[in-house]
């Protein structure tokens, strides 16, 4: 039999342990976008050109309540090195800007890093889906909430890539309440001097949802 100071002294350290084994946290969830696969085998000089954004699907409120102020929006890819040179020409208030970005090599083809200001933290970006001819799928997340973006080469969209983004959508646990399809005209030609940047480099966009606007 333990001497009574000694079993006073065990029981401590063993009411101490288990304390310490409840204040222990869960472990984190993964978040969503650590599930997306990127585009097998992506390669950034056959992605690189111009692309229009034809649909944005999100469940970001400010999406929902502004989304009729949505102008048509192309964009214009560089590969540097592993990383993409990403310039955005949109309308914003009836006058072309620019919004000059960079996506970040990961280490992984088709996965790259947006870095942003603020506490909602930087912008996971994921080539989903790609035929680099016709169509882009891409995936965005900041602050554990996923976008799904919809790219075209070319206007009005195919069909068949409207339908790939629906269930790329629903894939992504968004409805079809979610999507916003931008207007298919009155886009900024993309890539002429002169226009004046938004900001550039873009390390975080002011916008409430993510970047550029509506992302």
């Amino acid at each position: 039999m333990l001497p009574p100071r000694t079993a006073l002294l065990l029981t401590l350290v063993l009411a101490a342990g288990f304390l310490g084994l409840g204040a222990r946290r869960p472990p984190q969830r993964p978040s969503p976008i650590s599930a997306i696969q990127p585009k097998a085998g992506f390669d950034a000089q056959q992605f690189a050109g111009t692309w229009f954004l034809a649909a944005v699907a999100s469940s970001c409120r400010f999406l929902q309540e502004q989304g009729h102020r949505a102008e048509a929006t192309a964009v214009k890819v560089a590969p540097q090195g592993a990383a993409m040179a990403v310039n955005t020409f949109q309308k914003l208030d009836g006058i072309c800007w620019q919004v000059r970005q960079l996506y970040r090599d990961t280490k992984v083809p088709g996965r790259f890093l947006l870095q942003a200001r603020g506490a909602r933290g930087d912008v996971q970006v994921v080539v989903g889906e790609t035929d680099y001819q016709s169509f882009a799928i891409l995936y965005l997340e900041r602050a554990r909430r996923l976008s799904v973006k919809l790219y075209v080469r070319s206007l009005p969209v195919d069909d068949s890539a409207v339908s790939t983004f629906e269930q790329s959508v629903q894939g992504a646990n968004l409805t079809e309440d979610h999507i916003l399809y931008f207007p298919k005209y009155g886009e900024c030609p993309p890539g002429p001097r002169g226009l004046p940047a938004l900001c550039g480099p873009c390390p975080g966009h002011t916008d409430p949802c993510l970047a550029p606007r509506f992302l």
